[in-house]
């Protein structure tokens, strides 16, 4: 119960897409069930496991009695724009990854800024980063926080740099729908989302803790040429709807720094991305282009696509 919170407390949709997490599930479910805001919804939709986390989700939805779907799989945009669209009722929306778990107060702290503050659309923060063993990994960062208590993070801003970890954050679930949901295109979702939400509303940023991210095998340094390919391909769709001073400056520096990430591993598909015609350059692109000028010459112990 938020005993702290003192105006009628608004039903909370979290959604937690599982697949294959047998191992954190039950951690993932109790950080929900033992929120201190006492008007929540979990939705769990199982995205056809093949481990047994269908035979725990089972013994905890009898005991909790959350709302629990199996379903052939089907990728996580699509699991959820499901629950969105059936089965969630919640005025705001969040969610968990089956392998993460959310800090005890972080539904309370976030309601309460987004009640406090309507013009505010969605909200996020920091999150600590933890071993297969929930222990914390001091001095590791998956993204840099800012020094601010609250921030805005405009479109402008957030375009060139991702700073915000998606099991942080909390939105109103109606600009979730004049967004158009999830898009079920792209493996970057949760960055098309938030691009959406900063070019039409607004984003704070609160400088606290909400949750805890795994960080382990099944996460680490995988899926890089895909991601990093939609990335670039993402902010390129953007270019006309940006203005003509930023959309040339924007799209420089996102060549430079998707050369200088692909260039120790995948240097075939790296020089696409080098190009030496921009019409804007600064510090940061040279930066980029020399450090990805130096993966690509001289790193090879890793690469195995250059043909």
């Amino acid at each position: 119960m938020a005993e702290n919170i003192t105006h009628s407390n608004p039903l909370v949709s979290v959604i937690i897409p599982s697949y294959n997490h047998a191992a954190y599930i039950e951690e993932s479910v109790m950080s929900v069930v033992n929120q201190t805001y006492d008007n929540i919804e979990l939705i769990v939709i199982d995205d056809g496991s093949k481990d047994n986390s269908g035979e725990i989700l089972k013994k905890l939805q009898k005991q909790y009695g959350f709302t629990l779907v199996f379903q052939e799989n089907q990728g996580v945009s699509k699991t959820l724009n499901k629950a969105v669209q059936q089965y969630a009722h919640g005025k705001y929306i969040d969610g968990c990854a089956s392998d993460d778990y959310f800090a005890p107060d972080k539904v309370e702290k976030q309601v309460r800024f987004l009640e406090e503050n309507p013009d505010y659309d969605m909200v996020f923060g920091k999150v600590y980063i933890v071993d297969e063993k929930s222990h914390i990994i001091e001095n590791m960062k998956i993204f840099e926080s800012f020094d601010e208590p609250v921030k805005q993070i405009p479109f402008e801003f957030l375009i060139e740099n991702n700073r915000i970890p998606s099991l942080s954050i909390m939105l109103r679930r109606d600009i979730l729908e004049k967004c158009g949901g999830y898009n079920e295109n792209t493996i970057i979702e949760d960055f098309d989302l938030w691009l959406k939400v900063a070019y039409i509303g607004k984003i704070a940023y609160l400088n606290d803790y909400f949750a805890y991210y795994r960080w382990h095998w099944q996460n680490v340094s995988t899926h890089v040429l895909e991601i990093t390919t939609a990335a670039w391909e993402l902010v390129y769709s953007w270019k006309d709807k940006m203005p003509p001073a930023l959309a040339k400056r924007v799209l420089a520096r996102r060549d430079s720094i998707t050369f200088c990430i692909l260039a120790r591993k995948y240097k075939k598909e790296s020089l696409r991305y080098l190009k030496l015609n921009h019409s804007y350059w600064d510090s940061f692109i040279i930066m980029n282009d020399l450090k990805g000028l130096f993966k690509l010459l001289f790193c090879w112990n890793h690469s195995k696509d250059w043909k």
